[in-house]
């Protein structure tokens, strides 16, 4: 059981959540809630889709300022657009890195030249700062954002579409009472979708640099136990955390799985 997997033209890891199932047997509604990378590439093939095929009413963009001001999202008409940052302008992921080839090939030969564990602290960090008061503001935001029904479709996205979108796909998994398995294995998909990405630039550098592009390009389990190990050791618990940092008591849990879980 996984997500389901969109094939747009111009994004690698868009896919529909409406496959999994829950501890109850439920399904989320036929393409409710939809995670993506970013959609500064897409066409108009592409806007047909999001807008005839899956009927999306409204677009989260998890990026920071500077991310779209470089990289705008295609503005769609008859969808909201709606800017919810969860990293300030000075600590962006690491994949924001990829815009400018050559400068991308530098970095990676960097980081190659540092040692693969300074990539995974580097992005170990980022994770922590998932937990910092700035990124709960926007986390706090987006699941008050989706406490609003609009009859139809909400993608979320950050640049490619792993970390900042990951973490906010866990908490509505979880807000939905998902298992943990089911959870971690959504998390773990996006491996699945950026191995030709990873594959092709591996091809293009050098054997040597495969570790380095799957870390910028991939998710890792340590990455997702050290979200609960943080969340468990400042805040007791993910319920704890959800309710006193988020304000999503168990009345807006269940007022999350009347809009989104069904048929």
């Amino acid at each position: 059981m996984e997500s389901s997997y969109i094939k747009l033209n111009n994004t690698i890891n868009t896919r529909s959540l409406s496959s999994l199932v829950n501890k109850n047997g439920q399904h989320i509604k036929k393409n409710y809630l939809i995670r993506s990378d970013a959609l500064n590439h897409i066409d108009q093939e592409d806007v047909k889709q999001l807008k005839e095929i899956y009927h999306i009413k409204r677009i989260i963009d998890f990026r920071c300022d500077n991310e779209i001001i470089s990289e705008p999202d295609l503005m769609i008409s008859t969808i909201e657009y709606i800017h919810c940052p969860v990293l300030p302008n000075e600590r962006v992921g690491i994949t924001r890195k990829g815009k400018d080839e050559d400068s991308f090939k530098e970095f990676v030969k960097v980081l190659h030249e540092n040692g693969i564990q300074k990539s995974i602290d580097f992005m170990s960090k980022i994770y922590e700062e998932f937990l910092t008061p700035f990124a709960t503001e926007g986390y706090k935001r987006f699941l008050h954002i989706l406490l609003e029904d609009v009859q139809g479709a909400t993608l979320w996205h950050c640049s490619a579409g792993k970390d900042r979108a990951g973490f906010a796909t866990i908490l509505i998994l979880y807000c939905l009472d998902f298992d943990m398995d089911v959870i971690f294995k959504d998390y773990m998909d996006t491996n699945i979708y950026y191995q030709k990405k990873i594959a092709n630039l591996t091809s293009l550098y050098g054997e040597k640099y495969k570790e380095i592009l799957e870390t910028l390009f991939g998710v890792q389990e340590n990455y997702f136990q050290i979200l609960f190990s943080k969340i468990k050791e400042q805040f007791g618990s993910m319920d704890n955390y959800l309710e006193n940092n988020l304000s999503i008591t168990s009345l807006e849990k269940e007022k999350l799985r009347q809009i989104y879980l069904g048929d």
